[in-house]
């Protein structure tokens, strides 16, 4: 995952013209097959603007309202290419320490 500002969202239109019109979010730069991410349906180019209800800009807002939810059911809002919006529902996971 990458914290977007206006420099990196700039370069990743200019590659992608597709790339979703936001200001601010999280880059979901890969998914690990059978992850929670993976599981829930994040794509590769996902933009998580809203986690649990609020508005994120860094990975650690993500990290930090995840840390007390695992196990349980959070709502994800991510932008997509074109501007599309997907609402999915993720369940967090303890980290693996051997992986």
């Amino acid at each position: 995952m990458l914290d977007l500002n206006d420099m990196i969202i700039a370069q990743l239109k200019e590659r992608d013209i597709t790339f979703p019109n936001v200001k601010k979010g999280v880059l979901v730069a890969m998914v690990t097959p059978g992850s929670p991410a993976d599981c829930a349906g994040f794509h590769p180019g996902d933009v998580v603007i809203e986690f649990d209800g609020r508005p994120v800009e860094s990975i650690k807002e993500i990290i930090e309202i995840m840390s007390d939810r695992i196990g349980k059911a959070i709502k994800v809002v991510v932008k997509r290419a074109n501007d599309e919006t997907a609402i999915l529902t993720v369940i967090p996971e303890e980290a693996n320490p051997d992986m």
